[in-house]
């Protein structure tokens, strides 16, 4: 959540509460939040989308061997957007979420398939300090529900503060922190990299943890290169017991998008996991259940001003 409302601030500053697409655009133009230095044939980052994401069927075992292996497909489906609400003369406000449906298919192993909702409100404020400053803070809670009967809303989520810096109209370096909570454990992480536009077609976006190459090799397309992180974090509770389920990886993938007509796009791309994984802690016990690297593919529609 953090990269979105980071893009967000360098795509979008505008002076007012927005009617349309149309209002942001035309504030861009008037704003002081002067992000858009140079012309750029990559498009923004997306404001809005509908994902599709499908893990074909993969054996997980058990790091210890005690408990039996599973094959596993896994299906989520998001619809998500953010957009800035309120803005004075150097404050902007941000609103938006994401809606993820996760289903997990246990296609053999003694183990039940898991449907899990996740819902993730956004906020976030930003600050244009200088010409060559700007600041900001997010809070992105993250409310989870195993769908079956009698199971509770569990949250866990992020929060941050991120600041960039311009040294020249085509390179801006970012920094920050950003918390994490997770069921009562806690994490700082920092996060660190640059925003560089070596080229009008060629945008690199080398921010820890998830880079991102983006090249336009025409208008209207778009071809990337980049890591993200998938899977869900749920609470499962019965008689006399409560357990704390994560199930994610890590994807290198590659897709290209066609702009369809006005500002959505219509995006493709495959990709491979890494570190994926379910982790199951009940009573202080975690037992860990590791996969192989698979594939993993991607559809969507963005909308992208």
């Amino acid at each position: 959540m953090a990269a979105i409302v980071l893009g967000l601030v360098m795509t979008f500053s505008p002076r007012r509460v927005f009617a349309g697409i149309d209002d942001i655009l035309q504030a861009v133009r008037e704003s002081e939040f002067r992000f858009a230095r140079v012309t750029s044939k990559v498009p923004f980052i997306p404001l809005g989308w509908g994902l599709y994401q499908n893990y074909p069927g993969t054996e997980f075992k058990n790091d210890t061997g005690s408990l039996p292996s599973a094959v596993v497909e896994e299906n989520t489906v998001s619809i998500g957007g953010i957009l800035p609400v309120y803005v004075t003369k150097r404050n902007m406000l941000l609103l938006g979420g994401d809606i993820a449906w996760d289903y997990i298919n246990v296609q053999s192993g003694p183990y039940s398939d898991q449907h899990i909702v996740r819902l993730t409100p956004v906020a976030a404020w930003m600050n244009q300090f200088d010409e060559d400053e700007t600041i900001g803070a997010f809070a992105a809670p993250i409310l989870s529900k195993d769908l079956a009967a009698d199971q509770p809303v569990s949250v866990n989520g992020y929060a941050g503060v991120i600041g960039m810096h311009w040294t020249s109209d085509t390179l801006q370096w970012v920094y920050g922190g950003v918390y994490q909570y997770n069921f009562g454990e806690s994490a700082l992480y920092p996060y660190l990299g640059a925003q560089w536009l070596p080229t009008p077609r060629l945008s690199l976006s080398l921010l820890i943890p998830w880079p991102t190459i983006a090249y336009s090799p025409a208008d209207r397309w778009l071809l990337q290169l980049g890591i993200a992180p998938g899977g869900s974090t749920w609470v499962k509770r019965g008689d006399g017991f409560e357990s704390t389920q994560s199930f994610g990886s890590w994807n290198l993938y590659a897709g290209t998008a066609y702009q369809l007509q006005g500002p959505y796009w219509l995006f493709a791309g495959v990709g491979v996991t890494g570190n994926r994984g379910l982790t199951s802690t009940w009573g202080g016990v975690e037992n860990r259940f590791e996969a192989q690297s698979s594939p993993v593919y991607m559809l969507a529609i963005q909308l992208r001003p």
